[in-house]
């Protein structure tokens, strides 16, 4: 059996502490395991913490399905003072008196920023300028022209408000891929009138993954020394239970794997698949076949494969 066969293959679920990047974290889990393709689906800022959904081995495959899931976090926001990179790391650029800021102001600004919004990307933000990093351009205090992007807030909800000096409020969002809470929080403190600034982030869930599912570096670092980690490993034919699941037939499945394309019943039959869907594709004996779209051909599904795992 060679060695690309014995790489472990899933999705782990982890705890990201503070201070840690992702990239670190990333970089720690491959020399924990001793092995190469590990690989997350979606960063998190290094004074962030929270869930981080990590692709092992051919899960790989598997990211970026998983990087378009909706995200849950929760944050602190500080009332009156707004900061260089709109949270605690950054300096202190304005203040501003809360005196007239009460809770129930907050909650009727807060309504405001639930459905379609949009954002100007933070300069810490991973996105690309001219082939450099904005991150990168921000280290050298170069500030670039960015454009609004729109994401969508399915749910903001006030937790707690503390009227002390300086005021605070923490905070719960359900949100899409691509929403920086930085940026939410400075545009909240805006629209108040007296700024504001992300104090801390955790990240709650991903998708179907909650944080309650994952363990803390600690409790990974022993679950290897015991050799019982695998036990928390998502295999990969679970890691994507928010796409309907298809049981192929062999000539089917066998279509499917020469990469072609294949009838797989009608409209009446699979009323919950949608035109351009994803779904996950299965042999008759059940074994996870990979990632197919479907598409309507009159009262037919027909399913295209779009990630293929060979047996």
């Amino acid at each position: 059996m060679t060695a690309n066969r014995q790489e472990p293959e899933g999705v782990l679920l982890l705890l990201k502490p503070s201070g840690m990047t992702a990239h670190d974290l990333v970089e720690w889990v491959r020399k924990q395991l001793r092995i190469k393709r590990v690989g997350h689906t979606g960063t998190l800022d290094p004074l962030a913490s929270g869930l981080m959904v990590l692709c092992l081995g051919r899960a790989t495959r598997l990211a970026e399905f998983l990087s378009d899931l909706d995200k849950v976090y929760r944050f602190e926001m500080v009332l009156g003072v707004s900061t260089s990179t709109q949270d605690a790391e950054g300096e202190v650029i304005r203040t501003a008196p809360t005196d007239a800021i009460t809770e129930e102001r907050l909650r009727a600004v807060l309504e405001q920023f639930v459905g379609e919004i949009e954002q100007v990307p933070p300069m810490l933000s991973a996105l690309h300028y001219q082939g450099k990093r904005l991150y990168e351009l921000a280290r050298k205090g170069i500030e670039v022209p960015r454009q609004p992007r729109r994401v969508h807030i399915y749910r903001l909800d006030l937790l707690a408000f503390w009227a002390g000096e300086p005021k605070r409020a923490l905070l719960e969002v359900h949100c899409s891929r691509g929403t920086y809470i930085r940026t939410l929080a400075a545009d909240i403190g805006a629209a108040l009138g007296c700024g504001a600034y992300q104090h801390f982030l955790v990240r709650l869930q991903v998708g179907p993954f909650r944080a309650e599912q994952a363990l803390t570096v600690e409790e990974f670092s022993e679950a290897v020394k015991a050799g019982t980690w695998r036990e928390h490993l998502i295999p990969s034919r679970d890691a994507l239970p928010m796409f309907p699941a298809i049981a192929l037939t062999r000539l089917e499945a066998r279509k499917v794997m020469n990469g072609m394309e294949a009838v797989i019943g009608t409209v009446w039959g699979h009323p919950h698949l949608q035109d351009g869907g994803f779904v996950r594709l299965y042999d008759p004996e059940g074994t996870f076949l990979g990632v197919g779209q479907t598409h309507r051909q009159g009262n037919l599904w027909v399913c295209q494969p779009r990630k293929v795992f060979l047996p």
